[in-house]
C-alpha cells in the first residue's frame, strides 16, 4: 500500500504506477489519478487503489479499481454511516482520463440500498476485466447482497447512446432493473465476483460467457458460468456451476479462460490456493477443465498441485502462446513458495490439453551464464527468369566474418568476491534424537562407546538434528543437502523450530530413501540453519545392529 497523493485527504490509499521494462529499480512513476477528495461524502483511507489492474493490450485502455473506497452519509451527526461501495477508473492509452474514450469513474453501487443485505458492502472492483472484443467492461462486486456477490457487464459509448443508436446493457447478476438477490445463483457469503474472465467459445461458439469465481460458495468454492439474457432482461444468468473439491480450498480465488489444446473451444483454469490434504505436503492447487465442446457436465478436471504452504493457485493467468506451437500457455503464482520469496510456475498447452509438469519454475542456477546464439545465413531463393541477360544481384556474406556469434549474459553474484567466484565454507554437524510426540520435543539418543543407541521399544520416532553453517565463507548458491537412508529407516518429514530457519525446504523421493533439502539460494556468509530430519523405522530385524546415513552437500 502506497502513501496518499497530496490532495486525497488520507495517509495511505494505494495507487497505480507506470513502469518501464528495465532492470532499473527507480523507473516507476505514480499515475496522477484520483487526486481529490470531498470529506463530506467520501473517505479514501485504505481504499486499496490498484487492487486490480487490467489492460486491453497495446494501444488499449486500462482499468484499475479501489474496492474499499467509502461513501459517507450524514457526516458529523449521530446518524453518520459509511458504505464500502468501491469504484473503478478506466484510463486511455496514455494513462489519462478521457471522457471521449469512456474514461473516468465507473461506480454502479453508489446510490443503491445500504446495509450488508443490499449494496452497503458492495466492494466493486475487487476484480475487473475487459471482454476480448473490447466491447464491455466487466466488474466483480463480491460484497453485494450479504456477500452473495454479483458480476456486472457494462459498455459506455456516450456518443452513440446520446444519438439513440443502441442501448446494450448493462447486464448484472440479480438483474439491473429488479435488483433481486434471489436471482443470484449462489448462497450468502459466497463472494461471487471475486475473480472474473470472459470468452466467446466456452458454452457456445460466438456467445459471450462470463466466468466468475465464488471462493466461499458451498464451503469449498465454486465457479459460475454466466450469459447475457436476451430480450428486455438486463440479467446475467447462470449457465453452469463448477463446484470445488476440498473443504475451504478457496476454489475460484482466480480464474483464467485459455485454449490449451488449440481446438477452438476455450478451457478454464481455476485456482484453489487453500487446497490441502490432511498430513500431506500439498499447498494449493489449480484445476484445469478441458472444454468438451460446451458440454461441461462431461468434463473431469485435471489437478495441478503446489508445495506445502505455498498458496499455489492464488494467481492464474493466460500468458498466450509463449512457445509458438499454436497452444496457449499458463502461469500459476505461488506467493509463499520458497519460504515466502514466491515462485511462478509455467505450464504449456498441448494437443492433450496441458502438460502437467511445469515447464519452468524459476532460475535456480545463477552461477552459469545464459548463452545466446545468433546465426546469420542467406535464405536460398528461386531464380526468376528475366528478360535482361544480366544476372540477378544476390546478397553475399563476408567469409572473413563468423556466421555464428555466441554471447553470454551473466548473473550478478553479490557476496562472491571480486573474482566473481563463490568460495563457500559449508560445514555440517549432526546428532541423533528421538521425538516425544505428546510434547513435540526432541531429546538426544543415549550414547554407548561414542555411538548413539536406538531402542525401538522406547523411541518410536527418530530424528536427525542437522546444523549447517557457512562461517566466513562467501555466498553458496543453490546450496542443498542430500540425505540417503538405508531400508531400516525411511524419510518421514522435516521440522524447524526457529523462525530464521523457515526458508528451508526438504523434498523426498517416492519411497523415502532420499531427501533433497534446499538450504537457501544463496546460503549467505555466516548463515546457520538447524533442522530435524524425521525418520520412520522400516525393514529392521533382529540382525540389524548398525545403521548408516549418508549426507552430502551440493552447491
Amino acid at each position: 500500500m502506497c502513501d496518499a497523493l497530496a490532495h486525497q485527504g488520507a495517509n495511505i490509499t494505494g495507487g497505480l504506477y507506470s513502469c518501464d521494462i528495465t532492470t532499473q529499480l527507480n523507473d516507476c512513476s505514480r499515475v496522477q489519478i484520483d487526486n481529490e477528495v470531498d470529506l463530506k461524502i467520501e473517505n479514501k483511507e485504505n481504499q486499496w487503489m490498484g487492487v486490480t489492474v487490467q489492460s486491453q493490450g497495446p494501444g488499449g485502455k486500462i482499468v484499475t479499481c479501489a474496492h474499499r473506497y467509502q461513501r459517507r452519509h450524514f457526516v458529523n451527526t449521530p446518524q453518520e454511516s459509511r458504505d464500502i461501495t468501491g469504484r473503478c477508473y478506466i484510463l486511455s492509452e496514455d494513462l489519462s482520463i478521457s471522457s471521449e474514450e469512456d474514461g473516468g469513474l465507473w461506480k454502479f453501487c453508489e446510490g443503491r440500498g445500504a446495509g450488508h443485505e443490499r449494496f452497503g458492502f458492495c466492494q466493486q472492483g475487487l476484480s475487473a476485466t475487459f471482454t476480448k472484443d473490447y466491447h464491455y467492461a466487466v466488474f466483480g462486486a463480491p460484497g453485494a447482497y450479504s456477500w452473495k456477490g454479483i458480476v456486472r457487464v457494462e459498455q459506455r459509448n456516450s456518443t452513440l447512446l446520446d444519438l439513440g443508436y443502441f442501448d446494450d446493457g448493462p447486464y448484472e447478476v440479480g438483474d439491473e432493473n429488479r435488483l433481486d438477490p434471489d436471482l443470484v445463483p449462489v448462497p450468502q457469503n459466497s463472494y461471487l465476483g471475486f475473480s472474473v474472465d470472459t470468452g466467446k467459445s466456452i458454452t457456445r461458439k460466438g456467445q459471450l460467457t462470463v466466468v466468475s469465481g465464488a471462493p466461499r460458495a458451498m464451503y469449498s468454492g465454486a465457479v459460475v458460468l454466466l450469459r447475457k439474457e436476451s430480450g428486455v432482461s438486463l440479467m446475467l444468468s447462470e449457465e453452469f456451476i463448477l463446484e470445488g473439491p476440498g473443504l475451504a480450498s478457496s476454489f475460484g480465488y482466480d480464474v483464467a479462460v485459455i485454449d490449451l489444446n488449440g481446438d477452438g473451444w476455450q478451457d478454464i483454469a481455476v485456482g484453489a490456493p487453500q487446497f490441502f490434504v490432511k498430513d500431506g505436503v500439498l499447498g494449493g492447487a489449480v484445476f484445469v477443465y478441458i472444454n468438451q465442446e460446451g458440454q461441461w457436465d462431461r468434463v473431469v478436471p485435471i489437478p495441478l498441485y503446489g508445495p506445502k504452504d505455498s498458496m499455489f493457485g492464488l494467481a492464474v493467468e493466460n500468458i498466450g502462446d509463449m512457445t509458438q506451437d499454436s497452444y496457449e500457455d499458463m502461469a500459476v503464482g505461488a506467493p509463499y513458495d520458497e519460504a515466502g520469496a514466491g515462485r511462478v510456475y509455467i505450464y504449456h498447452g498441448s494437443s492433450d490439453g496441458i502438460t502437467t509438469t511445469p515447464a519452468q519454475e524459476d532460475v535456480q542456477d545463477r552461477m552459469q551464464p545464459i548463452s545466446i546464439h545468433t546465426t546469420v545465413s542467406i535464405q536460398s531463393i528461386r531464380r526468376r527468369k528475366r528478360q535482361s541477360s544480366l544476372p540477378e544481384l544476390l546478397p553475399v556474406l563476408n567469409s572473413n566474418q563468423p556466421s555464428k556469434i555466441i554471447s553470454e549474459v551473466g548473473f550478478l553474484k553479490d557476496g562472491c568476491g571480486t573474482d566473481n567466484i563463490c568460495q563457500s565454507n559449508l560445514q555440517i554437524q549432526y546428532k541423533f534424537f528421538y521425538r516425544d510426540p505428546s510434547k513435540d520435543e526432541f531429546w538426544p539418543l543415549p550414547v554407548e562407546d561414542g555411538v548413539p543407541v536406538m531402542s525401538l521399544s522406547e523411541q518410536k520416532d527418530i530424528a536427525l538434528e542437522v546444523t549447517v553453517t557457512n562461517k566466513n565463507g562467501e555466498d553458496a548458491h543453490d546450496a542443498r543437502l542430500v540425505g540417503s537412508f538405508p531400508p531400516a529407516l525411511r524419510y518421514s518429514a522435516f521440522h524447524t523450530q526457529r523462525a530464521t530457519d523457515k526458508q528451508l525446504l526438504c523434498v523426498a523421493n517416492q519411497n523415502g530413501s532420499q531427501t533433497n533439502c534446499a538450504l537457501g539460494n544463496p546460503f549467505k556468509r555466516d548463515s546457520e540453519v538447524i533442522f530435524y530430519i524425521l525418520l520412520t523405522p522400516g525393514d529392521i530385524s533382529l540382525n540389524t545392529t548398525e545403521i548408516e546415513i549418508d549426507l552430502q552437500f551440493t552447491t
